[in-house]
């Protein structure tokens, strides 16, 4: 396994299965065997391979590989988000991260103060339902089970009632843990205003990285 190299604008790779090869930055800094009955947790951000020990026996053998649904590491994304946001592998999930920012909500990426804060007041006006200037998982849930992503998304998953109540009760969760930074599984104004400050930054820098990137424009990148 290996923690992601430094990285920026110029230094992303193809990190799907082989690419680091090829990106000659493949540096393991921990192998180990896994031995039958045994697992293995990843956490977020390691690239890993696995590959198999002959057996004496001659006979194969099987891996599986899993992944978590639900807890999602909202807190890991957006403490990351910047670099994350770099990522040739991880970086085109921005479109289930930005529902994160936004409370599932269609926002368009500003780099004006004013447009950012009217986006604060679109989700409290939206979520905070009792008007108190914060937002718990209960709040978010109601608001989530409304918007038209949230719900495709959700049903494309689960195949009954109990299904959808279950995934929009941890989807909510992680929403507002992606903006909770305090611990206490409530996202305050002040809260979901740095998260979106944070979230409009990025997605207007990368917006800029790709529009210097179409016209190769080296020089400007080496500077951004």
């Amino acid at each position: 396994q290996m923690m992601m190299p430094e990285m920026s604008v110029l230094d992303s790779f193809d990190e799907f299965d082989g690419g680091v090869y090829e990106a000659k930055k493949w540096n393991p800094d921990l192998r180990f065997v896994n031995r039958a009955g045994s697992a293995v947790i990843w956490p977020p951000g390691y690239l890993h391979e696995t590959s198999t020990l002959e057996n004496e026996d001659g006979k194969c053998a099987a891996s599986i590989t899993l992944q978590y649904l639900f807890p999602q590491p909202v807190q890991f994304i957006r403490a990351f988000l910047p670099r994350l946001s770099l990522s040739s592998e991880v970086g085109h999930c921005h479109y289930r991260w930005d529902d994160y920012a936004t409370f599932a909500m269609p926002m368009k990426p500003s780099g004006k103060q004013h447009k950012i804060d009217a986006q604060v007041d679109t989700v409290m006006s939206a979520v905070d339902s009792n008007g108190d200037g914060s937002v718990t998982p209960n709040e978010a849930e109601v608001h989530l089970r409304q918007q038209r992503n949230a719900m495709m998304r959700a049903t494309t998953i689960a195949t009954d009632q109990h299904g959808l109540d279950l995934y929009f009760r941890f989807y909510s969760q992680d929403v507002v843990a992606y903006h909770d930074t305090d611990g206490d599984m409530v996202a305050s104004k002040q809260e979901i205003f740095e998260s979106l400050m944070q979230w409009n930054v990025v997605r207007m820098r990368v917006k800029r990285a790709l529009q210097l990137f179409a016209v190769a424009n080296r020089s400007a990148l080496e500077e951004f």
